[in-house]
């Protein structure tokens, strides 16, 4: 049954970038739009998984997760992490729309020892030579090839949460190109990475090195020296960036640490304060130490060590940090008065 639910999810593409929203992982709530084939509780239970499977691969960063047995475990109960839903029609289908606890979500992660995808500026720097370098007009064929590409990056970019940018191709991108393609096509997807400060880059052909035109486009990436289909590609090169920015929370290790939060100005803000560190995906206890005037100490559990729960609040929306001279306390100013 799962397989006849299909996602529904909102294309959206500006100019050359394909944006996802900042600190996906971190979201208080998540809503998932599926559509389903009745309206009896099999198949919005079905629904339900099908928008806890999507939304398992975004907070991982990882395409193969559903392969994991704790991973299967989290998607055996997925009402449990619905807080509410609501059904309608679209394109005269059945479309449920899912509300899923973010807070639940993490804290399983972490109780199955799977990772949470951390990271707020990550981009992939992708090269079609049939979309930035001029091609022949008249050859429809690559035309419509190379357009059907564009549309499969956006397409997965956006189920993935992914930020994807394409080159300007201005006189000093076409300079790089005509001097280091003929040498290294590699060497020239390493230089203008390195212009656009991107992380990784993937590169797609529609033609052969001999310039005919392929029965379908081939890719490869910074991770990947082959060519293969774009598919693969484009989830192999998202997983191994995303491993490289993931939390695995490690229970073994255990620590306490003293923040400082200033600017706390009611009673009502520090509740939230406290209750925002308490949600944090390595925190097990906190409890308030101190009080001085409109600053507050918080002593907090955690597992891992201090310098994971300082990245953990440093990338948090809601909190800044403050320059300290102690090593011993993490300063923060509470953005959510």
């Amino acid at each position: 049954m799962l397989k006849n639910v299909i996602l529904f999810s909102l294309i959206f593409f500006i100019s050359s970038f394909i944006k996802s929203e900042s600190m996906f992982s971190l979201k208080k709530e998540y809503e998932i739009s599926v559509f389903i084939e009745g309206t009896n509780q099999v198949d919005i239970n079905e629904g339900m998984k099908a928008g806890l499977t999507s939304l398992l691969v975004n907070l991982s960063g990882d395409s193969k997760i559903m392969k994991k047995g704790s991973a299967q475990k989290i998607l055996s109960q997925p009402e449990k992490f619905v807080s509410k839903y609501t059904l309608g029609i679209k394109e005269e289908k059945i479309i449920a729309n899912f509300v899923y606890q973010g807070d639940l979500l993490r804290s399983s992660l972490s109780q199955n020892s799977l990772p949470l995808l951390l990271s707020q500026n990550q981009y992939v720097l992708v090269f079609f030579p049939c979309r930035a370098i001029a091609i022949n007009r008249e050859n429809l064929q690559e035309k419509k090839m190379c357009s059907e590409l564009e549309d499969k990056i956006i397409e997965i970019s956006n189920l993935r949460k992914s930020n994807f940018t394409f080159p300007l191709m201005d006189l000093t991108d076409l300079n790089y190109f005509e001097s280091l393609s003929s040498i290294s096509i590699n060497k020239f997807m390493r230089k203008i990475s390195n212009r656009y400060s991107a992380e990784s880059w993937l590169l797609c052909n529609t033609k052969d090195e001999f310039g005919l035109l392929l029965e379908k486009p081939k890719c490869k990436s910074s991770v990947n020296d082959q060519y293969l289909s774009p598919d693969f590609v484009i989830n192999e090169i998202l997983d191994k960036s995303n491993s490289r920015n993931s939390l695995i929370v490690n229970k073994q290790i255990k620590n306490e640490t003293i923040i400082r939060i200033d600017s706390v100005n009611s009673f009502s803000s520090l509740e939230n304060i406290l209750e925002e560190i308490d949600s944090q995906i390595l925190v097990f206890d906190t409890s308030l130490r101190e009080i001085k005037g409109e600053a507050v100490e918080i002593e907090v559990s955690h597992f891992g060590y201090f310098k994971d729960l300082q990245y953990l609040l440093n990338i948090n929306e809601n909190f800044e940090e403050v320059s300290t001279d102690s090593r011993d306390i993490i300063s923060f100013r509470y953005n959510r008065n």
